[in-house]
C-alpha cells in the first residue's frame, strides 16, 4: 500500500477556515482535488449553511439582553415582558430547533464531502466522521464552558424580570419600591451572563491571530482521509457493512452540516456512528460519555464505546480514557435516534485548553499518531463487519 503523505494533508488542515469563508471553500476543493488524484470515490452532499450563526446569536444575546435591563430599569411594564420572551427565544430557537430565527443573514450553501464503500449485499450502516471547518472565539474553551453552563440561570433571570416587571406595576408604593429593587439586582448577573456569552460568541473573527484548526478538527479529517486510501488499496473488504467517511461542514456552527446529514440517511438498514474530534494529540485516547448542547446532554452508545475501546488497546497498547460531555457532530446522530460515540485525544501539556483559539495550531500535531488511528479504524469496521 502507498503511504499516506500526512504532512501534505496537514498543509491543506492547518490553515484558519471559518464556515462560509473563501478559505473554507478552498479547502473543500483542495480535499476534492486530493480525492480525486487518489482515485477514491466522492460526492459532495449540499446543504443550507448559516455561516454567521455564533455571531447573530452573541450579538442578539447582547442587544436583547441590555435592552431588557434597561426596561427593567425605566419600568416600561409589560413591555418588558414582551422583550424578555424575545430575549430568550431568540437564539434558544435557532439552536434547539434549527429554525433561524435570528441566524438567518448571510443564507448560502454548504458541502458535506461523502466517501462510501459498500458490499454487494450490506446488512448494515456505519457513518465516521470529522468536520473540516474551523473556529476562533474570544475566550478560552474553558472561560466559554462556565458561561455555558450558567445559561439555565441567564434563561431564568430574564424569565422572572419578565413577569416581576407587570408585578410590579400592579402593587402599591409600599411593595412597588422593594420589588423594583430586587429587579435592578438581577439585572446586574444577567448582562454579566448576556455579555460574556454574547462577546465570546460574536467577537473570535475579530482576534489578529486566528486557531488553525489543525487538531479540532483537521487531524480527523487527515485520518479519515488515510483511511480512505487504505479502504480503497488494503481493506479490510467488507462483506455486511456499507461504510461513509463523512467530513462535514458547518460543525462551529451548531453541526449544520452533520444535522442535514444525519436527517437524511437512508434507515432502511441499521445505522451506527463513530465521530472523531480532537485527534493526534500527545496523550491517551479518550471515548465521551455524554454528548449534546447546553441544556441538554445525552449517553453515548456503551456498545460502541466497547468497540473502539477494544480496537485502540489492540493497536496503541492501552484502552481509551472515558471523558467528560463534549458539543460535537455525535449529536446529530444522537437527535435522530442512531447510536454514536466520540473518539478523541489528550494533550499532556495543554490539556483541554486552547482550541478555537491559535494555541490549536500544527506544531500541536504528532504525525505518527495519524496512521496509528487509521489502524484503529481498520480494526474497528473488522469487528463492526462481522456477521
Amino acid at each position: 500500500m502507498k503511504e499516506v503523505n500526512y504532512p501534505e494533508l496537514m498543509r491543506i488542515l492547518s490553515r484558519p477556515r471559518p464556515a462560509g469563508s473563501r478559505a473554507e471553500r478552498d479547502t473543500v476543493e483542495a480535499l476534492l482535488g486530493w480525492l480525486q488524484e487518489h482515485g477514491l470515490p466522492q460526492r459532495l452532499q449540499p446543504f443550507t449553511l448559516y455561516p454567521y450563526f455564533f455571531i447573530c446569536t452573541g450579538l442578539w444575546m447582547i442587544a436583547a439582553h441590555s435592552l431588557l435591563a434597561a426596561a427593567v430599569w425605566l419600568r416600561w411594564g409589560w413591555t418588558t415582558s414582551l422583550i424578555s420572551a424575545c430575549a430568550v427565544l431568540g437564539g434558544l430557537v435557532d439552536t434547539a430547533f434549527d429554525i433561524p430565527l435570528v441566524t438567518w443573514p448571510g443564507r448560502r450553501r454548504g458541502q458535506n464531502m461523502l466517501v462510501e464503500f459498500e458490499p454487494e449485499k450490506p446488512a448494515r450502516q456505519l457513518v465516521i466522521s470529522a468536520h473540516y471547518d474551523s473556529k476562533t472565539e474570544l475566550f478560552d474553551h474553558h472561560t466559554r464552558a462556565f458561561f455555558v453552563r450558567n445559561l439555565r440561570i441567564g434563561i431564568l433571570l430574564a424569565l422572572i424580570l419578565g413577569m416581576l416587571a407587570p408585578l410590579e406595576g400592579s402593587l402599591d408604593a409600599a411593595w412597588a419600591g422593594p420589588v423594583h429593587f430586587f429587579s435592578i439586582l438581577l439585572t446586574q448577573p444577567l448582562l454579566f451572563l448576556a455579555w460574556g456569552l454574547g462577546l465570546n460568541l460574536s467577537m473570535g473573527r475579530l482576534r489578529r491571530e486566528h486557531s488553525q484548526g489543525a487538531v479540532d478538527n483537521g487531524a480527523a479529517c487527515a485520518i479519515l482521509l488515510g483511511l480512505a486510501q487504505r479502504m480503497a488499496e488494503a481493506g479490510p473488504r467488507l462483506q455486511h457493512t456499507r461504510l461513509t467517511l463523512a467530513l462535514f461542514g458547518g460543525e462551529e456552527v451548531n453541526m449544520q452540516g452533520s444535522r442535514a446529514f444525519a436527517r437524511s440517511l437512508d434507515r432502511q438498514l441499521p445505522v451506527s456512528a463513530l465521530n472523531l474530534e480532537i485527534m493526534a494529540q500527545d496523550g491517551e485516547y479518550v471515548t465521551r460519555e455524554q454528548d449534546g448542547m447546553a441544556l441538554r446532554l445525552l449517553p453515548t452508545d456503551a456498545g460502541l464505546n466497547q468497540a473502539i475501546a477494544r480496537a485502540v488497546k489492540k493497536v496503541s497498547g492501552q484502552a481509551p480514557r472515558p471523558a467528560g460531555p463534549i458539543n460535537s457532530d455525535g449529536y446529530s446522530f444522537m437527535r435522530t435516534g442512531i447510536p454514536v460515540t466520540t473518539l478523541g485525544t489528550y494533550d499532556r501539556q495543554q490539556q483541554s485548553h486552547g482550541f478555537h483559539l491559535p494555541g490549536d495550531n500544527l506544531a500541536r500535531v504528532r504525525m505518527d499518531r495519524l496512521p496509528e488511528a487509521v489502524k484503529i479504524l481498520g480494526e474497528f469496521i473488522q469487528e463492526f463487519d462481522k456477521p
